[in-house]
């Protein structure tokens, strides 16, 4: 069994959340920490994806050892944030105790968006902890229908009931979740997903970080569709552990009169605002699958 199915597997991820109730945090740091540099050593699949993507991030200027470093440190931020987010309860959430902050200028101009009668599709990078801003914003009463992998496997699904718990409706896409994705928005509310997951190599190609990539274009086609506006957000932990989420102002459709070119114009619009949020810090892009197939190294 490859360490990747382990490390994301229910037992695992139990485990996670019952160590992270239980040890010290500096006990807990130092594990995660040891974990992370025992994961990179052995250069798993995980870290040869994540390291590949983040060297197209980056670009060709930046040494092999600093690759290596920025690699370990993605891994060392998966592990860390999942530790974060277990830890944290409701209750942290209800009085302000989740390390998590935001700018209160940027948060009410969120908050009144998505409170104007129209439908507003949330979309963000995998970066730092996309989980408990998820769940930092369904905190603050907004109500989130969020889509989630058609095939989720079984660790998937244990974390997925945990942010049920948490106030978040997840929706696996199939044909039956995107229409009620659509109906939510029609009627005003939130539909959060995914934004960077590449799809099949046989998708349709869009320009990201300088070279094609299967990038999906639901949340442009959800948003063209039912008339909402798109915000882009990320959570990036910062130099003292806590975790602040930046929000994109509204990202209005722009329409041409060619839903085919729509499509595109918008799907790069987006894709533009992505790449800065990632470009903020790229060994928190927590992105372990490739994005740019031709540029992964020999995976044998």
């Amino acid at each position: 069994m490859k360490t990747e199915r382990i490390l994301g597997g229910p037992l695992f991820i139990i485990l996670g959340i019952i160590l992270s109730r239980l040890l010290p945090k500096s006990v807990a740091l130092w594990i995660v920490c040891r974990l992370a540099r025992w994961l990179s050593r052995r250069r798993t699949e995980m870290y040869r994806n994540v390291r590949a993507n983040i060297s197209q991030v980056v670009g060709p200027h930046v040494s092999e050892a600093e690759l290596d470093r920025m690699a370990e440190q993605a891994v060392y931020n998966t592990i860390r944030s999942n530790y974060d987010m277990m830890r944290t309860t409701q209750a942290d959430y209800r009085h302000g105790r989740a390390p998590i902050r935001i700018a209160a200028d940027e948060w009410q101009r969120t908050w009144q968006a998505i409170h104007e009668g129209r439908g507003t599709v949330l979309v963000g990078p995998h970066m730092g902890n996309f989980d408990m801003a998820m769940q930092w914003i369904a905190s603050q009463g907004v109500k989130i229908h969020a889509l989630g992998l058609a095939r989720p496997n079984l660790g998937t699904r244990t974390v997925n009931r945990l942010r049920m718990h948490r106030g978040i409706e997840i929706m696996p896409i199939n044909v039956q979740s995107l229409r009620q994705a659509i109906e939510h928005l029609k009627h005003g509310k939130v539909v959060i997903t995914g934004v960077d997951r590449p799809t099949s190599p046989d998708g349709e190609l869009f320009e990201f970080f300088g070279a094609p990539a299967p990038m999906p274009d639901g949340p442009v086609r959800l948003a063209l569709q039912t008339n909402s506006r798109i915000i882009a957000a990320c959570c990036i932990q910062e130099p003292d552990g806590a975790y602040r989420i930046r929000m994109a102002p509204p990202l209005e459709m722009e329409r041409t009169g060619n839903r085919s070119n729509d499509i595109h114009h918008n799907e790069q619009r987006l894709l533009a605002i992505i790449e800065e949020m990632i470009r903020l810090a790229p060994e928190q892009w927590l992105m372990f699958v490739p994005v740019w197939p031709e540029t992964q190294p020999n995976q044998a």
